[in-house]
């Protein structure tokens, strides 16, 4: 299981710096586009591994997670449906500015924790290896 989740921690930083490189060529569509599809993997990989981080102790780091995400999905809403509501562009940019730079926050925290877990499952797989080499 391992092996998987490095494939997937590997694979979401690949498309991070895709993301980044895209915007050399594509601008903020780039971006977009790249965060749209991160997000949409890293919030997929976290329901799958939800219960591991709660297992090996980071119980509290993978709550926040799904906390910024809720927040900045909330955030996002309201800055798309306060087109509608408020005539004033200037609220509507500022909203959608801080939810994509919230996105790229939650992405980077979730690559943090994420290398966290997959180096404490290295350590614990290591560890179980030796100890079963010395009986």
């Amino acid at each position: 299981m391992l092996p998987l989740r490095k494939i997937d921690c590997y694979g979401q930083l690949i498309l991070g710096v895709l993301t980044i490189m895209s915007m050399l060529v594509l601008f903020g569509s780039g971006l977009l586009i790249g965060l749209f599809l991160l997000g949409c993997w890293q919030v997929i990989s976290a329901v799958f591994n939800t219960n591991s981080f709660i297992r090996a102790g980071f119980r509290i780091r993978i709550f926040h997670y799904w906390t910024f995400c809720i927040v900045d999905l909330v955030l996002l809403f309201f800055s798309y449906s306060s087109v509608a509501l408020i005539p004033n562009k200037m609220v509507t940019e500022i909203l959608s500015g801080i939810t994509f730079l919230g996105a790229i926050a939650i992405a980077v925290y979730y690559w943090k924790i994420y290398f966290k877990l997959i180096n404490l499952m290295s350590l614990r797989d290591e560890l179980d290896g030796l100890t079963k080499s010395k009986h």
